[in-house]
C-alpha cells in the first residue's frame, strides 16, 4: 500500500515537472512571437533555470519509500533541496556570464516557473 502511494506521488511529481516544461515552451514561443526571438529564448532559458533543478529535486525526493527508510527519505529530501539550490545558482552564473540573454526576460521566465509551482496544489 505504501509503495503504491509513493509510486503514485512520484508519477504526480514527474507529471508536474512535465507540465512546467510544456508551459515553459508554450510561453516562450508566445513571448518570442509577441516581442522578439532573443527575448523568447531568454524567457525559455530562465524557465529552464527552475525546471531543471526541480527535476533533479524530484529524482532525489522520490528515491526511497516506506516507513522503514524514513531517515533515508529525510536525508534524500535535504540533499535534493541542497543540490537544487546549488544547481540553480551555478546555472544562473553560467548563463549570465556565457550567453547573450536579455536579463529581464530571463528573470521573468524564472519567476513564472516559480509561481507555477503553486498551481501544483490546484491541478495535481
Amino acid at each position: 500500500m505504501a509503495r503504491h502511494l509513493t509510486q503514485q506521488h512520484r508519477k504526480t511529481a514527474f507529471k508536474f515537472v512535465g507540465f512546467q516544461f510544456g508551459l515553459a515552451i508554450l510561453l516562450s514561443v508566445l513571448v518570442g512571437f509577441i516581442w522578439e526571438v532573443q527575448i523568447g529564448q531568454s524567457f525559455f532559458i530562465g524557465a529552464m533555470l527552475d525546471v531543471l533543478p526541480s527535476f533533479v529535486f524530484t529524482v532525489y525526493a522520490f528515491r526511497y519509500s516506506g516507513a522503514q527508510q524514513l531517515r533515508m527519505i529525510a536525508a534524500s529530501m535535504y540533499r535534493g533541496e541542497t543540490v537544487k539550490i546549488i544547481i540553480t545558482g551555478a546555472l544562473f552564473v553560467a548563463v549570465i556570464t556565457a550567453l547573450p540573454v536579455v536579463f529581464p526576460a530571463l528573470f521573468v521566465g524564472f519567476l513564472i516557473m516559480k509561481i507555477s509551482q503553486f498551481l501544483q496544489t490546484i491541478f495535481f
